[in-house]
């Protein structure tokens, strides 16, 4: 693959991210959160109960990241940090209620950016540009195991 100048794949994304984030920072407080919170937020409605080292691990963020962001989300009342039943060293995490009452809102927030950002691209092309990215996404998580 030849890209000339400024026109890589790197680029586009780290743009889109930027851009996400603006985005993000001015619609998230509507739900009392920032934009370092609301990754381990989107995971934890997926899949709630995770532990803090498998939320660290699924968004590429080191311990000190996590740690933070999850006392924000507990100072707030969205999360709940519990031992684990078999291994008291884990600390498993939980929504609480309010985290619940305001899923939808949460969900609304993220659709309407990939709304914005995918606006005219055919529902063929926007599944395509899902698999491309999960590809990539896969790509830079083996390499990074290196380090």
């Amino acid at each position: 693959m030849h890209l000339q100048g400024r026109q890589t794949t790197g680029r586009f994304i780290a743009l889109l991210h930027r851009m996400s984030s603006l985005y993000l920072g001015q619609e998230l407080p509507s739900v009392k959160i920032g934009t370092g919170q609301y990754i381990f937020l989107a995971e934890l409605f997926d899949e709630d109960g995770l532990s803090q080292e498998e939320l660290t691990k699924r968004v590429f963020v080191d311990k000190a990241n996590t740690a933070r962001a999850l006392k924000k989300l507990e100072d707030v009342g969205y999360v709940r940090r519990m031992p684990d039943k078999n291994d008291g060293r884990i600390k498993r995490v939980f929504l609480q209620p309010s985290a619940r009452a305001i899923e939808k809102e949460f969900w609304n927030i993220i659709t309407l950016w990939s709304e914005i950002i995918c606006h005219e691209m055919p529902q063929e092309r926007q599944d395509s540009v899902i698999r491309d990215l999960q590809t990539m996404a896969e790509n830079a998580a083996n390499h990074l195991q290196r380090y």
